[in-house]
């Protein structure tokens, strides 16, 4: 499923009824992640697209394969996949998660008029508190402290007020010391080992986050290869993809895109995030934000029942069954 050279990595999750041409398709583009994942960071999503009720085919795109030196904002990013949109076909359902709900509320002037749009922690804006938190996980990972960084990250997207992780491996208590240290205290308590312990940060980001089913992934499946002139997409260390992805969201304002959509759209935040919240995002009169309340950064990870039943009837509502 993951593909290189010239193919963006891409995973797609069939529906789980028999396929036919009446399926809606839905574009899903992730979040930044320290390595691609095949889509197990939108795994609750993912499984209600796909139910027999919906019966959506989902294909996730690594929003973060098209990002090289060039690409210095949010922007440059959106510009390099509004190029390869055409090489998906018809999109019916445009998903974002953080970083990749951003780019998806970027390309909205550049898909049909009437494409449905479902966002999960994606800003149409930032401001100064979201922006020095980002900002401190991505100088982490800038200076060579990939594993403070990552524990960082993952104490952020916990709904706030959660308790610091205890044990052998705290890993949000050394995070909360990580910036005052320049990451050497996280570093120490891992062994000292770079490579040992941006691997368990890298499991510390992604517990919690039901792998993806492998009984349903197509791997092989559809791949998008990168138009001519775009740069093909190159290797990212764990410290180049959060330091250069996260940065992205700084200085961002997308309110005119959204505002300006006429198709429908869910976005759906967290009440307890650290991040991303209800005043980060944008939408027109008949566009619905909703906050889930006991959730953080990761509403479909916190909260997926909730989640799971606002994105059917959203699906139900606007004829994507």
């Amino acid at each position: 499923m993951t593909h290189t050279g010239t193919a963006v990595p891409t995973a797609v999750h069939p529906p789980r009824t028999a396929a036919g041409p009446a399926h809606a398709h839905a574009l899903v583009l992730a979040p930044v992640t320290p390595a691609w994942d095949e889509g197990a960071f939108f795994a609750p999503v993912i499984d209600t697209l796909t139910a027999a009720g919906a019966g959506l085919r989902v294909t996730v795109v690594d929003t973060l394969s098209l990002r090289d030196e060039r690409v210095r904002t949010l922007d440059d990013l959106v510009a390099r996949w509004r190029a390869l949109l055409p090489a998906f076909g018809r999109i019916d359902l445009l998903c974002g998660n953080a970083l990749g709900g951003a780019v998806a509320q970027g390309l909205l002037p550049y898909v049909a008029p009437g494409t449905a749009a479902l966002l999960v922690s994606g800003p149409a804006r930032s401001d100064a508190l979201l922006e020095h938190r980002l900002t401190e996980i991505a100088d982490l990972a800038a200076t060579g402290h990939t594993a403070a960084s990552l524990a960082l990250l993952h104490e952020r997207v916990q709904p706030d007020g959660t308790p610091p992780s205890t044990g052998p491996d705290p890993t949000a208590t050394a995070a909360r010391t990580a910036v005052a240290t320049g990451g050497a205290g996280y570093d120490r308590l891992a062994g000292g080992r770079e490579g040992r312990a941006a691997a368990e940060g890298d499991a510390a980001w992604r517990a919690g986050a039901a792998p993806a089913d492998p009984g349903r992934l197509v791997r092989g499946g559809t791949t998008a290869a990168v138009p001519a002139d775009i740069p093909p997409p190159a290797h990212q260390t764990p410290a180049q993809r959060l330091d250069g992805g996260l940065r992205l969201l700084c200085g961002i304002d997308l309110a005119a895109a959204v505002e300006a959509h006429p198709g429908p759209l869910l976005h759906i935040t967290g009440g307890r995030s650290q991040l991303v919240t209800r005043r980060h995002t944008a939408a027109a009169p008949h566009h619905r934000v909703h906050v889930v309340a006991e959730a953080g950064m990761r509403p479909h990870t916190d909260q997926p029942a909730e989640v799971s039943a606002l994105i059917g009837a959203f699906l139900r509502e606007k004829g994507l069954t």
